[in-house]
């Protein structure tokens, strides 16, 4: 194992421990999406198109909450009381850093789409006939939220106005996801909610005026969004 990954593990296994003492940060990555997740089950897994919409429902509900809010909260939190700059001054590389600071967030929120989607397929969801689609969508929210997370992390400058700096991007991706069924427009991959549709109704073969090239363009944009925004004003101290 190398020195990059045994530092990555360790600092995963403490953000592990801190979250799970952290009940707001618990309460956001673990109760809210499973509430949301009855919810959406209780309207019917045998309802048309119903494999569709909650598959891109719990997608992106499950990233964002689990992952983009988590993960904000987390860094800012660790770079206010100097978690951050304590180990950036050791022998823990940037990568090691940030890496363990997301491993836990990620896992947990690919945990937890596991166990739901094998419930609702149990309820009777039906099966995508191209589930390969729904495997690119989680892989691109998992990215495309952890990027975006980082990155409002870095011009938030406290856990208090992260309530409020998170609330732009949670909101677009919300927003799309409940839209893009009714735009019936290309143009709506291009949105993070919009992609995950599409990429929903691929792996269900159902008529989509968007494609999948477009869709996954649409996750890397964001992606890619995030981490620029990142790599220019991310600090290691607080921020003033």
């Amino acid at each position: 194992m190398s020195t990059t990954t045994q530092q990555m593990s360790v600092i995963a296994r403490t953000e592990w421990r801190l979250i799970t003492r952290n009940k707001t940060v618990l309460l956001s990555a673990t109760l809210m999406p499973l509430a949301v997740a009855g919810m959406i089950a209780i309207q019917g897994v045998d309802q048309p198109d119903a494999g569709v919409g909650m598959s891109a429902m719990l997608i992106g509900l499950f990233t964002v909450l689990s992952i983009y809010l988590t993960v904000t909260i987390t860094a800012v939190s660790r770079r206010q009381d100097l978690y951050l700059k304590r180990l950036r001054s050791g022998e823990s590389s940037d990568v090691a850093i940030f890496g363990g600071l997301v491993i836990a967030p990620a896992v947990l929120c690919l945990g937890q789409l596991v166990v739901v989607f094998a419930i609702l397929l149990a309820m009777g969801l039906e099966v995508p006939a191209q589930p390969w689609w729904l495997a690119v969508a989680v892989v691109g929210a998992v990215a495309m939220n952890l990027a975006a997370a980082v990155g409002t992390a870095a011009i938030t400058p406290n856990p208090t106005a992260a309530q409020m700096s998170t609330v732009p991007f949670f909101f677009l991706v919300i927003g799309t996801l409940f839209a893009s069924p009714f735009a019936d427009n290309r143009f709506m991959d291009l949105t993070p909610g919009g992609a995950l549709v599409t990429l929903a109704r691929l792996a269900y073969e159902m008529p989509t005026p968007g494609a999948a090239l477009s869709a996954i363009a649409g996750l890397v944009v964001w992606t890619a969004i995030g981490w620029e925004i990142a790599k220019r004003y991310f600090r290691w101290e607080p921020r003033a």
